[in-house]
């Protein structure tokens, strides 16, 4: 009895393909994925040597530029006693106390230690911004603190005012 193994041998051949091709694609595929896994880390270094750029060149403009924000907050309770607060970097340098209706004398000592920093830093860009994300100031105090901005941009060239940069 002669048994026909031709169908049997194309069956093998058939599996014998199929196994190749799909192993022959999954080396494809692995190498495509290291190759973007490989991108992807290259891609992650330079991010991160740019970002590390970055902070490098903000210090280097640290050391370029004085700036300060000027934070003037009352209490609804306590509204006769303000305080002006000159911050740099989140950190409070000065403050002046402003008592009722009479706030000359708190102005005048805030007009002199801006005016010292301005002096002291001459050769640099000094930009103020004033109450800086916070709206809890009075109108007076507004105005009586960028009369006081205003007087000292016109006298310094290097004074610049947060939001009227470039002339807005």
């Amino acid at each position: 009895m002669l048994i026909d193994l031709t169908s049997l041998l194309d069956i093998v051949f058939i599996l014998l393909l199929v196994f190749i091709c799909d192993i022959g694609q999954n080396r494809i595929d692995s190498e495509a994925e290291s190759r973007s896994m490989e991108a992807a880390v290259a891609e992650a270094e330079a991010d991160k040597k740019a970002y590390s750029d970055l902070l490098e060149t903000e210090n280097e403009l640290q050391k370029l530029v004085w700036s300060a924000s000027i934070v003037v907050p009352y209490e609804p309770d306590k509204i006769t006693l303000r305080h002006i607060r000159l911050l740099r970097e989140g950190q409070e340098l000065k403050s002046f106390d402003l008592v009722g209706n009479d706030i000359l004398e708190g102005m005048e000592a805030f007009r002199a230690c801006l005016t010292e920093y301005v002096e002291e830093y001459k050769g640099r860009p000094v930009i103020l911004s004033l109450n800086e994300d916070d709206e809890r100031i009075l109108y007076r105090d507004e105005r009586a603190i960028e009369e006081l901005l205003d007087e000292l941009s016109g006298k310094y060239d290097n004074v610049y005012l947060k939001g009227r940069i470039g002339g807005e």
